[in-house]
């Protein structure tokens, strides 16, 4: 029995912070410490792994039932402990883990037996920007979205550059793929009455503000549902079958609920220093310096000859590889000279209290973001080191309900910034708007998954 092998639950699996946050939002456990989580899970782990006939224990190889763990890629244990949802019972989901130095397992989340159970449910995996792909087949995937670009929706720049050509539309695939996402976990793609069907709001709208839906075919193949059109209601053949087969549509996505997920709260009982966010010096100059302006990094590095060197490299014809050599190479110098250090630092705490009091002038500056990887809203506030005033980075800001405070965990480029913020809404602000970009670069880069880290 797994029991055997796996003692613990510590033995079995990895168990990420957001396979965490799904158990505690599901089972309601929402005042219980990280540590208290752990043990809860490892006490239900060991009952529902002891049973003798292992009932509470499903192995898939996709969506087919095996018999034996090593042919297996995904485990579906049922634990004592009901949804909150609905009452059902909670089911752990377990993924092989891909880190060979943990636990052969990981945990990728739960949900509830009822979910598990219906006919919509597909192991769609948890990474977001996979699963539509996992959901279903889209033979024409490109050709379709450039008909949702041209003739459908209402106009939007979907490039990073200006004046794009008509088959450059990065943010859009980014937008489609995320958004399904969030339609995905929060259970917004419905199934029509007979079951042929599913449907999910797109968020996008046509020229007359009508939704614009994406409708899927049950599929006879590898994945379980394939493409068949974008349908806006009471439009042509696709209005009809929405009619024909759904009693009811579903919603577009929300990603916030309170006023603190979109606005940087400030008090008027606090100066600017004191609303500075906590800041985090060594993932801004250490771990990613490459987001940072290049006069910015300059100026910073002035005291150190060999740093002023390396920032005078042409690195525009460097592969992917050596710009990551030669960015860690900056990172490391910069740890290693106190006096650059503590002169970055006290410019770039400058440039944020020059955003604090920025905020107090024009709450519009501050512009919400949601990052699928981690299925959570932050605030976006722009950085400017220059003497116009003109954003160059953009702070990734948090609200921690704990310690009642603002915290900076990242910076973001601009065209990552953007691309986050419109899963949202159409960023219209006077720093982020799509003027700014002509960052060709960018092309093929998966911009929502490296978003926080």
């Amino acid at each position: 029995m797994l029991i055997d092998q796996f003692k613990e639950i510590k033995d079995f699996a990895f168990l990420p912070e957001r396979a965490l946050v799904s158990f505690r939002i599901l089972s309601g456990n929402t005042k219980s410490t990280q540590y208290e989580l752990l043990q809860i899970i490892n006490s239900l782990y060991k009952k529902a792994a002891s049973e003798i006939e292992q009932a509470q224990i499903i192995y898939k190889n996709g969506n087919v039932v095996v018999s034996d763990l090593k042919s297996a890629d995904h485990i579906y244990m049922t634990v004592d402990v009901l949804s909150k949802e609905d009452g059902s019972a909670v089911v752990l989901i377990f993924v092989p883990n891909k880190n060979e130095n943990r636990q052969p397992w990981e945990m990728q989340g739960a949900i509830s037996a009822n979910e598990f159970h219906s006919d919509i449910f597909v192991e769609v995996g948890n990474k977001p920007r996979e699963m539509l792909f996992n959901y279903a087949q889209w033979n024409n995937y490109l050709a379709d979205l450039k008909q949702l670009k041209d003739e459908l929706a209402l106009y939007e720049n979907w490039s990073f550059k200006e004046n794009p050509s008509d088959d450059d539309f990065p943010i859009l695939k980014s937008y489609i793929n995320y958004t399904f996402a969030k339609a995905w976990q929060d259970k917004l793609i419905l199934l029509s009455i007979d079951g042929r069907y599913s449907v999910f709001n797109t968020g996008l709208v046509n020229r007359n503000y009508q939704y614009i839906y994406i409708l899927f075919e049950k599929n006879i193949g590898l994945k379980p549902w394939k493409f068949v059109m974008f349908c806006i209601p009471g439009v042509k053949h696709g209005g009809r079958l929405l009619a024909d087969n759904f009693n009811r549509l579903p919603k577009p996505v929300r990603y916030f609920s309170k006023i603190s997920d979109i606005s940087y709260i400030i008090s008027e009982e606090k100066t600017p220093d004191e609303q500075v966010p906590d800041l985090q010096p060594d993932h801004y100059f250490i771990d990613h310096p490459d987001r940072l302006p290049h006069c910015f990094l300059v100026d910073g590095c002035r005291k150190s000859s060999k740093l002023t060197e390396l920032l005078n490299i042409d690195i525009n014809n460097f592969t992917e590889k050596e710009k990551k050599e030669y960015w860690h190479k900056i990172g490391d110098e910069i740890t290693s000279d106190p006096d650059v250090y503590d002169d970055l630092e006290s410019a770039f705490r400058s440039a944020v209290r020059k955003t604090v009091m920025r905020v107090s002038w024009n709450y519009r500056t501050a512009i919400p973001v949601y990052f699928p990887s981690y299925n959570k809203m932050s605030i976006l506030l722009p950085l400017a080191f220059n003497t116009k005033k003109i954003a160059e980075v953009a702070l990734v800001v948090e609200y921690n309900s704990t310690s009642k405070k603002y915290t900076a965990p990242t910076i973001l480029t601009l065209p990552v910034a953007y691309s986050n913020a419109r899963l949202v809404c159409k960023p219209e602000s006077d720093w982020l708007n799509q003027r700014i970009f002509e960052a060709a670069e960018l092309e093929g880069l998966d911009i929502n998954e490296n978003d926080n880290s």
